[in-house]
């Protein structure tokens, strides 16, 4: 599921706020992620936030929110649309604990640094485990997010124990201060597509995803939207292709079962064939490029491939678009993944 962040006191006016907030419920979007503690905020942010909260509430979407213990006893949760408090600075084991008991709402632990003996601990003080969910960290500062590595050993402990999953991919729109170089959970992430870095992250098992930066684009959120479920989004950009290609590279594909060493394979494109593909752009073919074979492969013409190493070129075959952008979604797609390409522009 995704979701959107909203900060108070960073800059961006309550009606560019309120404006980002109803551009997104539009979309189906419903969660929000905020923070009651944030260092660079300004003198405004107690109406902002408080402002921010009432119209989540109006638009009946649901909070994440970022608060430390300074910070717990100045807010009344039972007015807003909380869904869970991610608990951030002060609170130990069995303050948590004790929340899961108390708060109509759900607590959020800290995936990124959070230890199984955590929460045992935890456990061990009577929590109910029902109401807690996980959230990883946004890293403002380049080179400090985490590895894909760590990431995964840290969501094999959560899943161990059927704890629901946050993380963050940043937005090139508008990022949040102060560094202003995104916000994700993932290094790899920073300046990756969204659309990549969303479905990445859905691949590692992760239950909900938050663009982390302070606004991101209507483009971004409405490519995300539209994203099908159990079905990978490749985006592409396309060299010159005749009308069949073009059509061959709009349709849902299927990753065969037996797809071939080196490579994604259509298992419904050379079934579809609707008219001849001539020979062209028949060059050296680079990892993650797109190729379709042309009527010199006779029985074969029509046959799709997103190519996972390099070859030589071979006139039988067209190389027609670029996925580069995409090479982990590729490196994922399994035997019997769906697959469709996401045109974004000539070249």
């Amino acid at each position: 599921m995704l979701g959107i962040s909203v900060f108070a006191g960073l800059g961006i006016s309550l009606e560019e706020n309120y404006e980002y907030m109803s551009k997104a419920k539009e979309l189906g979007i419903n969660k929000i992620f905020t923070s009651f503690h944030i260092p660079e905020s300004s003198m405004d942010f107690d109406h902002e936030m408080n402002e921010i909260l009432n119209y989540s509430k109006e638009l009946d979407m649901s909070i994440i929110a970022d608060i430390s213990k300074s910070y717990f006893d100045n807010i009344d949760f039972n007015e807003y649309n909380i869904e869970s408090l991610r608990l951030d600075f002060g609170f130990s084991n069995k303050d948590i604990a004790k929340l899961t008991k108390e708060l109509f709402c759900g607590i959020t632990l800290n995936a990124s640094t959070l230890e199984k003996s955590d929460i045992e601990e935890i456990l061990s003080f009577g929590g109910d485990l029902s109401k807690i969910n996980a959230c990883h960290n946004y890293y403002p500062r380049p080179e400090t997010g985490i590895s894909e590595s760590l990431f995964n050993e840290r969501n094999s402990l959560f899943k161990y124990y059927n704890i629901e999953l946050t993380a963050f991919i940043p937005s090139f729109y508008r990022p949040r201060g102060p560094i202003f170089e995104g916000l994700p959970t993932l290094e790899m992430h920073r300046h990756m597509d969204p659309v990549v870095a969303y479905q990445h992250l859905i691949s590692c098992g992760v239950d909900n995803v938050f663009f982390g930066d302070s606004q991101a684009s209507f483009e971004e959120l409405c490519r995300i939207s539209d994203i099908k479920k159990n079905i990978f989004r490749i985006p592409i950009k396309i060299f010159d292709v005749c009308d069949e290609e073009l059509r061959i590279l709009n349709m849902v594909h299927r990753n065969r079962k037996d797809p071939g060493e080196f490579v994604v394979r259509s298992s419904e494109a050379i079934n579809n064939l609707k008219s001849s593909i001539r020979p062209n752009n028949c060059i050296d073919r680079f990892k993650y490029s797109v190729c379709i074979d042309n009527h010199g492969y006779l029985r074969y013409e029509g046959n799709l491939h997103v190519l996972k190493k390099d070859f030589e070129s071979d006139s039988r075959v067209n190389l027609v678009a670029d996925a580069t952008e995409a090479a982990i979604l590729i490196e994922t797609i399994k035997p019997g993944d769906f697959f469709e390409f996401e045109i974004k522009r000539k070249k």
